[in-house]
């Protein structure tokens, strides 16, 4: 261990005199520098918030694989040209520690410069969240679905496979099942086997879009279970009473803009420890509704304008849905009730809505709807497009209606999602390692340089490859199978582990799937890519002129 501790300070040391590093520090902080000024969005804070997070990861992850790429191959390939590595091997140190030193030494130097680059983002996006929001729901967006880490459930699903089969039983009693079979079979060549499946398929989509469609006036309801909230306190924070003259039972309070984005319309918020609703929402205040048995509480009463409260509000909790209208919305706008509960302690909100069609939308909750038990109840009323009651039915798929909710926080969110980024330049740095060890530099750089691209395209190729199964000669189609097999398990998909999309869409990146992604990289992938490195390296014959 001692010869790859010295290999790799020895690389370390070569990276900061090569001021790689530096230009490298010195361009990103410009780029996150001037990225808060220049990034719009789509003209709301939280979109503004999101774009710099999403280019500023890219950018991060795009400049560090390249120094990476340029480091890696350089410190080995600069040796052998310039008969450093006799010097090298004059020392006790066997080959496969010098490799394995090299790779160590560019590796750690990549995680100093990932610790100033987080540093920059946190401090920018930190920055970028003390600027005026749009509006209340902006600023909800900004403190709920940006500075956090949420996970996710789906409904349980429709149970479409039994009514199908039901519907199947009742058309053999009808004698019907025959005569459709006999229509599909017209298409399948005669098939029969075959035009029973394609019957069936037929009978699951009918039966799942009728399980998940509702008409006018009518309703959806869902049980979602699995909610497992962080054990998070309640959110504290302080105010101001501006106006005590407002109809009975109604106080304004002055707060900031974080506290704000945390509460939501007719939901609970304590004043002085005394349970109060919010009544509305304004960009610096909001009127806090106390019923008459609270509202002569002596914490109450003595109030008066310009007097300081401590204010408590709730955890949150999100739905996502997306609702497909059968005929178009005249404005296109579809007009809805949404409706939660408690299924333990019988806690009720209600909204009405009106979300563009065909278009992600957003609901924010008290998190007291969700039980001890991880369960919230949610129904969705199809309201008519005006007085008339014309309207028409509305779709919402299972996988287009999820419960979002908060299991951590932004901090350690972003320091993984640099954990993420640190695990492929460590890859990109086993693959430089092991290309310089028999390539010239230019050569090295090139085949380094295709494993990025190749990276990011892999879910694309591994789709690509298995909807174009070769069915004429099995023997092709096994080693086309095991190609990608192969492949699969020497390049990582970066689509899958880039953070970017974790980041603005503020889904937890998971400690479990952290590790998995770590087990495969590091475990699997650096470990072929250096051991082959080694291999290659001690049996290299270091006097013989490379061309």
């Amino acid at each position: 261990m001692g010869g790859i501790w010295a290999v790799l300070r020895h690389t370390f040391a070569h990276c900061l005199r090569m001021k790689v590093g530096v230009a490298f520090i010195i361009l990103l902080v410009v780029i996150l520098v001037v990225l808060p000024l220049v990034v719009k969005g789509d003209g709301t804070l939280a979109g503004k918030i999101k774009t710099f997070l999403a280019t500023g990861s890219s950018l991060t992850a795009l400049l560090l694989s390249a120094v990476t790429i340029f480091l890696s191959i350089l410190v080995v390939t600069s040796d052998v040209q310039h008969k450093q590595i006799f010097i090298v091997a004059s020392k006790p140190i066997a080959r496969w520690q010098y490799v394995l030193g090299r790779w160590a030494g560019v590796a750690v130097f990549d995680a100093v410069l990932l610790v100033v680059a987080g540093g920059a983002m946190y401090a920018f996006s930190q920055y970028l969240r003390t600027q005026p929001a749009l509006n209340t729901k902006d600023r909800r967006m900004v403190e709920t679905e940006v500075f956090t880490a949420r996970d996710s459930v789906h409904p349980i699903p429709p149970d479409i496979k039994s009514q199908a089969e039901q519907r199947i039983a009742r058309l053999k009693e009808e004698g019907r099942y025959s005569r459709a079979i006999e229509a599909y079979q017209m298409q399948t060549g005669g098939d029969q086997a075959r035009a029973e499946e394609l019957l069936l398929t037929q009978i699951r989509n009918e039966v799942g879009a009728e399980l998940q469609s509702v008409g006018v006036g009518r309703s959806f309801f869902w049980r979602l279970e699995g909610i497992r909230l962080a054990k998070e306190g309640d959110v504290q924070g302080s105010g101001e009473v501006t106006d005590m003259n407002l109809p009975a039972g109604l106080m304004r309070i002055r707060t900031s803009p974080r506290l704000l984005g945390r509460m939501v319309y007719d939901g609970p918020v304590k004043v002085n420890g005394v349970n109060a609703k919010v009544f509305a929402l304004a960009d610096q205040f909001f009127d806090a509704y106390f019923f008459p048995e609270d509202a002569s509480l002596p914490t109450i009463t003595a109030l008066k304008t310009a007097s300081k409260v401590s204010l408590t509000v709730d955890p949150t909790i999100q739905i996502t849905y997306q609702a497909y209208p059968v005929t178009a919305p005249p404005d296109k706008v579809l007009r809805s009730i949404w409706q939660a509960q408690n299924p333990t302690t019988g806690l009720f909100y209600q909204e009405p809505r009106s979300d563009t069609a065909r278009t992600p939308s957003t609901l924010t909750l008290s998190a007291r709807l969700v039980d001890d038990k991880g369960r919230i109840d949610v129904s969705y009323v199809n309201m008519p497009f005006d007085a008339s009651g014309a309207g028409t039915t509305v779709t919402i798929l299972n996988s287009d209606i999820a419960v979002l909710y908060r299991v951590g926080g932004f901090e350690g969110n972003l320091a993984r999602a640099m954990a993420l980024i640190f695990l492929q330049v460590m890859f990109l740095a086993g693959v430089g390692v092991f290309c310089g060890t028999f390539l010239s530099f230019p050569v090295a750089c090139l085949v380094t340089l295709a494993v990025l691209p190749l990276g990011m395209a892999m879910g694309f190729l591994t789709m690509a490859t298995t909807l174009s199964p070769i069915e004429a000669n099995p023997v092709m189609k096994q080693i086309g199978g095991a190609a990608v097999w192969a492949i699969k398990l020497l390049l990582p998909d970066l689509s899958k582990t880039s953070p970017t999309d974790y980041l603005v869409g503020g889904t937890d990146i998971g400690w479990g799937f952290l590790a998995r992604t770590a087990a495969l990289t590091i475990g699997l992938r650096v470990l072929v890519v250096l051991a082959g490195a080694c291999v290659i390296f001690s049996r290299r014959e270091l006097a013989r002129v490379q061309v």
